[in-house]
């Protein structure tokens, strides 16, 4: 693995100096840094333009929120046609340190089935073995190997937010693909709004807004649909989570009212059996 052999796409929407902030971390870690712009307003996009006027990044204006879903699929099929053999799937708010793929190629070994690496957020213990099989990655800071698109699909454009993650790891390790965490990456990211909460209720809570609660409770709804029978272990865990949390939104939300009735209109809406952005609402 060569860092020309390397694009990263970033998914942006409203991001402003943050996603300053993201691309600037991987100039010269990878070949090439492409944006792609979910319709955000104009402060942002004048930071985009900047950049690409430095030569820094290639930009795609979308000019509406498609969906991460969408925005991922088309760096999808940009590296494929540069010819790229990796993928950086990039979220606006994460900041990868700088040797984050130095580990990365010290970490591929040929022959070994392994399709995506991820890195080590911030917040996550540091553990004695270099590398470890996890079930899922998150989108931000995963390395997938391109070739593996042709035979498991494209990101689902119908979640558009949320869950995609999950449901492409899970297609990757339905075609016996690894996935990897490589604990000497390091990238610095946010879930969800900052909070003062204590550590111990972190790994059950985020602060999100009542319609990305919409999303998470819909999404993970087809989720299981789809892989109950192959993943009960990663679906039931998951769901468990989602209860405590929806426990938790009642003393530490906002407007828990409001995020009850956004995950109400998400189990209406899996049953209605709508899929892409809600309607009421671009995001």
């Amino acid at each position: 693995m060569n860092v020309e052999d390397i694009m990263a796409v970033v998914v942006s929407y409203n991001g402003r100096e943050t996603t300053r902030r993201t691309i600037l971390a991987l100039v010269g870690q990878v070949g090439r840094i492409h944006v792609v712009d979910n319709g955000s307003e104009p402060d942002s996009i004048e930071i985009l333009d900047a950049l690409a006027r430095e030569h820094v990044i290639s930009v795609d204006r979308l000019g509406t929120n498609r969906g991460i879903g969408h925005a991922l699929n088309l760096g999808v099929a940009l590296a494929k046609r540069a010819g790229f053999t990796w993928l950086l799937t990039m979220d606006q708010d994460s900041v990868v340190a700088s040797g984050m793929i130095k580990a990365y190629q010290s970490a591929v070994l040929p022959g070994s089935r392994v399709a995506s690496l991820s890195p080590r957020v911030s917040k996550q213990k540091a553990r004695s073995e270099a590398v470890k099989d996890i079930n899922s990655a998150i989108t931000s800071g995963n390395l997938v190997l391109i070739s593996v698109f042709d035979e498991v699909g494209s990101y689902d454009e119908g979640f558009f937010i949320d869950c995609i993650d999950f449901d492409f790891s899970l297609r990757l390790r339905r075609a016996g693909y690894r996935l990897l965490r490589v604990q000497t990456a390091d990238m610095q990211h946010q879930l969800g709004e900052p909070t003062n909460l204590p550590v111990y209720l972190t790994g059950f809570y985020a602060q999100h807004s009542p319609l990305r609660r919409y999303y998470m409770t819909r999404n993970y709804l087809y989720l299981a649909e789809r892989y109950l029978l192959e993943f009960p272990g990663f679906i039931v865990k998951l769901g468990i989570l989602r209860v405590l949390l929806y426990i938790l939104i009642l003393f530490l939300d906002r407007n828990p009212l409001r995020s009850y009735c956004a995950i109400a209109r998400g189990l209406r809406d899996y049953i209605a059996r709508r899929k892409g952005p809600c309607p009421t609402a671009s995001r």
